[in-house]
């Protein structure tokens, strides 16, 4: 028995006690083969057939490969960590949201991606894992884990087809759901039981249903709940719609719901959640997280990621060791009655800190790096705040010695602006709290004595962390400075990669005995 189109013959298949009969097919002269029950055919790379693994084994081959040539190519640091999240993970992200894939193969592909991406920011293997998995504005390569994206895209293409606009797939979707969860429960079924079964009720049922979308997007909500405490699904009886709940503490807005009309938005709000995750962990670290903690607030301070723009080369090695704290110092390196002591000072331990702000050795370096971002704060303020500016001067007629780095007195509208540069280690932000802090009682003496006078006083602090990091707090007083907004974006950024380029500088001479500059930072003259 045959079908005719267009002149082509195709044959149909026959079942005849349990058994396929074939007959040639053939469409514009060219046979179509003929596939056995456990045979498969690739759909836009998706193993399909009646029977069999959907895990993409081919992908994942070419996938692994071409990692290694990224791996082995001239490209930057940077570039090779695009070029893994541009060319390689998306290879496999549509058979993710579409088949059901094997966690074993993902898992292995998963250990070398970490594994490249880790040599990318010259991190050593014991460095935390999860700077891969963060977005790139808050310090990471913005590369998830391939189980974790299984995971996200089981419960994207569940909830997709049960809130699908075509009513046709939807009725469908919904009793197909509605069995599994009847054969579970071993009663009849109701939307409120399905919201709780895909949620991973602990309730057991009384029957074990076969594998299906439903059970592997149950399974997949509950070990995304493990990462995003309170996932679940919900069913609203007054709407009569399905709905998914995404809590995000600690993020605004801290909980998301996604309903049928916001259904698109589902993998996004699903993968900022995981990531969530992996920040509250990475934070959480007393070592290799305090840095992260401050970092991760602003994303100006991770800038150089994207493209490596303002950054040398040096810099990018020596940055992110530096901010988790695994840098080849004496006090950094986890040799057991190892001495730890200062090589320079030989008065405390040699850690990262210790290096970059409190080894006086290094005293002129941190000038200099003081006096870069005071530089470029004051070759971008306008014209009207650099008539009135001061720097690095007394205060005529007040009687301490006090030199802030910068007062800008408005004679004609009795305004006074006092700042003072300072770059603290980041031992998490309230380091950033206590140094802007202590520069506001700093000058409160000088504060009261222009009050006096009549001024209105603005006394605050520039803050930018010894490895780059900026101080949110910092745009209000770049307000006061007469910093235009159009400015600020490459301010911000260039004041971020010079002080990383400075901090560089003082932990390589700190440790080889080279001066790595050769003039120090001059301040632009004042008319």
């Amino acid at each position: 028995m045959g079908l005719h189109f267009n002149g082509s013959k195709c044959a149909t298949l026959v079942m005849h006690k349990k058994k396929t009969v074939r007959f040639a097919a053939s469409i514009q002269g060219q046979e179509i083969p003929s596939l056995n029950e456990e045979d498969a055919y690739q759909h836009l790379g998706v193993p399909t057939g009646c029977s069999v693994d959907q895990t993409p084994e081919a992908t994942l081959k070419t996938m692994l490969r071409d990692l290694h040539k990224i791996e082995r190519s001239v490209l930057s640091d940077w570039q090779k960590i695009d070029a893994i999240r541009t060319f390689v993970v998306p290879q496999v992200e549509f058979c993710l949201l579409t088949a059901r894939v094997r966690k074993a193969p993902l898992s292995k592909l998963d250990a070398e991606i970490k594994r490249v991406v880790k040599g990318a920011f010259h991190l050593p293997r014991r460095a935390s894992p999860e700077v891969v998995f963060l977005p790139s504005w808050q310090g990471g390569a913005n590369i998830l884990p391939l189980s974790d994206l299984a995971d996200i895209g089981a419960v994207t293409r569940a909830f997709k087809v049960l809130t699908c606009p075509d009513s046709l797939v939807r009725d469908i979707a919904e009793s197909s759901a509605t069995r599994t969860v009847t054969r579970y429960l071993g009663r009849e079924a109701y939307p409120v039981d399905l919201a709780a079964y895909l949620s991973g009720c602990t309730d057991d049922g009384h029957s074990k249903s076969s594998a299906t979308v439903w059970t592997a997007a149950r399974s997949a909500s509950r070990r995304l709940a493990a990462k995003i405490p309170g996932l679940c699904w919900e069913w609203s009886p007054t709407l009569s719609r399905m709905s998914i709940v995404v809590p995000l503490p600690g993020r605004s807005p801290d909980r998301n719901v996604v309903d049928c009309m916001s259904r698109s938005e589902l993998h996004s709000t699903l993968r900022r959640g995981v990531q969530h995750h992996y920040h509250l962990q990475l934070a959480a670290k007393p070592d290799q997280g305090k840095v992260h903690d401050v970092a991760a607030r602003e994303p100006t301070s991770n800038h150089f990621l994207a493209a490596g723009r303002f950054t040398r080369f040096c810099d990018w090695r020596f940055v992110h060791r530096a901010r988790l704290g695994v840098l080849p110092l004496k006090a950094c390196i986890r040799v057991p009655g190892a001495d730890k002591v200062c090589r320079k000072c030989r008065a405390h331990p040699e850690t990262t800190a210790h290096v970059l702000c409190h080894c006086a050795v290094h005293s002129r370096a941190w000038n200099n790096r003081h006096r870069s971002v005071l530089k470029h704060t004051i070759e971008n303020m306008n014209v009207l705040c650099r008539e009135k500016l001061s720097v690095e001067k007394t205060v005529a007629g007040f009687p301490g010695r006090l030199l802030p780095d910068i007062v800008i007195r408005d004679e004609a509208q009795k305004k006074a602006v006092i700042v003072d540069v300072c770059c603290p280690f980041e031992n998490r932000y309230v380091a950033f709290e206590e140094a802007r802090q202590r520069k506001r009682d700093k000058y409160a003496p000088l504060a009261d004595y222009l009050q006096g006078l009549g001024f209105t006083v603005v006394c605050d602090a520039l803050v930018v962390g010894s490895l780059g990091c900026w101080d949110p707090a910092n745009d209000k007083v770049l307000t006061h400075l007469g910093i235009d907004q159009q400015k600020r974006t490459i301010f911000k950024r260039k004041v971020v990669s010079d002080v990383i380029r400075w901090s560089r500088d003082i932990y390589t001479e700190h440790v080889s005995n080279h001066r790595q500059y050769k003039t120090d930072v001059i301040l632009p003259i004042l008319n």
